[in-house]
C-alpha cells in the first residue's frame, strides 16, 4: 500500500458519477412530468433511480482522497482542515453568488437580500444541489475522528458494520427541516472511503473476486429501488442504503476495468476528474436556463424537453468546466515555472 502513488480508478469513477448526476437531474423532468404508470414514466424512473448513487459515491471518493496522502506522512488536523475546506468553499461561494444573481435576473427573487444570501450560503439552499457541500464540510471537520478510529483498530470491519447500521438508522429516523444536510446520514460512505486507504488490497481483492455477483446485485437492487420508489414503500431508506453501498462497489469495479481498458485516454479522464466538482456546481444552472427556454417557447412535450435538456446541459457544462480546468492548470504550470526560474536566479 505504501508504494502506491495514485489510484487511477478514482478518476474513472468521477467520470461516471459526473454523468450520472447530470442524468439524474435531467430525467427528474420525466419522473415528475410523464403520466404516472405510463411506459415513458417507468423507463425514466428506472434510469433516474439506477443512477441515483451520486451523493454516496462522491462522499466515498472524498473519504478516499481526504486521507490517502497521509499513508506516508504525519496527519495535522488544522492543515488538513485548511486545505480541504478551502478547496470546496471558495468555489462554493463563487457559485452561490452566480446562482443568486442569475435567479434575480430570471425573476425568481425580487432583489438582492444580504440576510437571505448569507442564510442560504450556510444552509446550502442557494440551489437544490448545494446541500452536498454542507455535508462534505461537516465530513472534513469530523472525518479525522473516523480516520483515527479506523487506523488504530484491528476490527475495522466491525466498526464499518456499526457505522452502516448507525447511518441507516439516522437516515430513517432523523427527520426535521434540513435534516438532509446532516452528515450523520452519510457517515458510513465516508468511512468506507477511509477504509479503502487503509486496506486497499483487501478492498479491491474482494471486489474483483465477487465482480459478477456485485454487478448482478447492482442490477437487482436497482430494480428493487425503482419499485420501492414507485410504490412509496416504508422500506425506502433501507433499500436506498443497500443500493448506495452496492453501487459504490459496482462503480469501483467499473473504474478498475476502465483503468486497464482505457489507459491511453487517461489524460482526458484525469482532466475530467479535476473538473468534476465544477461540473457538479454548474450543471443545474445550465438546466435551469434550458427549462426557462422550454417554458418561454411553450414546449409542453416532456420527451422534447428531455431531448433539449440532454443535448444542452451535458455538453455545455462539460465543455465549459474542462476549458476552465485547462486554463487553471496552464496558469498554475506557468506560475510554477516562473517561481523555479526566480529561485534559480
Amino acid at each position: 500500500m505504501n508504494t502506491r502513488e495514485k489510484l487511477y480508478e478514482l478518476d474513472y469513477m468521477r467520470f461516471i458519477a459526473c454523468f450520472a448526476v447530470m442524468i439524474v437531474h435531467i430525467t427528474a423532468t420525466g419522473v415528475e412530468g410523464y403520466i404516472r404508470g405510463s411506459f415513458p414514466h417507468i423507463v425514466t424512473l428506472i434510469v433516474n433511480r439506477s443512477f441515483k448513487f451520486t451523493t454516496p459515491i462522491f462522499i466515498f471518493l472524498s473519504g478516499v482522497t481526504s486521507f490517502y496522502s497521509y499513508r506516508n506522512r504525519e496527519f495535522k488536523y488544522f492543515d488538513f482542515l485548511k486545505k480541504r475546506l478551502s478547496n470546496v468553499l471558495v468555489a462554493y461561494l463563487v457559485w452561490c453568488v452566480i446562482y443568486y444573481l442569475t435567479y434575480i435576473k430570471l425573476g425568481y427573487h425580487a432583489y438582492f437580500d444580504m440576510k437571505f444570501f448569507i442564510e442560504n450560503i450556510f444552509n446550502g439552499k442557494m440551489s437544490y444541489h448545494l446541500y452536498f457541500v454542507i455535508i462534505i464540510a461537516q465530513m472534513y471537520i469530523f472525518g479525522p475522528i473516523f480516520y483515527k478510529l479506523l487506523k488504530n483498530s484491528d476490527k475495522k470491519i466491525l466498526i464499518l458494520i456499526i457505522a452502516a447500521i448507525f447511518t441507516a438508522l439516522c437516515a430513517e429516523y432523523i427527520r426535521f427541516k434540513d435534516s438532509d444536510r446532516l452528515f450523520l446520514k452519510y457517515i458510513f460512505f465516508y468511512m468506507l472511503g477511509i477504509y479503502l486507504t487503509l486496506e486497499y488490497e483487501k478492498f479491491t481483492s474482494f471486489l474483483m473476486k465477487n465482480k459478477w455477483v456485485l454487478i448482478a446485485g447492482y442490477v437487482a437492487i436497482g430494480l428493487a429501488y425503482t419499485v420501492v420508489s414507485y410504490m412509496d414503500m416504508k422500506i425506502y431508506i433501507y433499500v436506498w442504503f443497500t443500493f448506495s453501498l452496492i453501487s459504490i462497489f459496482f462503480v469501483y469495479i467499473l473504474g478498475l476495468m476502465m483503468k486497464d481498458a482505457f489507459e491511453k485516454y487517461y489524460g482526458f479522464i484525469k482532466l475530467f476528474g479535476q473538473s468534476s466538482y465544477y461540473i457538479y456546481l454548474m450543471h443545474p444552472l445550465v438546466l435551469t436556463l434550458a427549462i426557462r427556454y422550454t417554458d418561454m417557447n411553450g414546449i409542453l412535450s416532456i420527451t422534447q424537453r428531455l431531448i433539449i435538456y440532454s443535448v444542452t446541459v451535458i455538453p455545455v457544462t462539460v465543455i465549459c468546466c474542462l476549458a476552465f480546468t485547462m486554463a487553471k492548470n496552464y496558469y498554475k504550470k506557468k506560475r510554477k515555472e516562473a517561481t523555479a526560474v526566480t529561485s534559480g536566479n
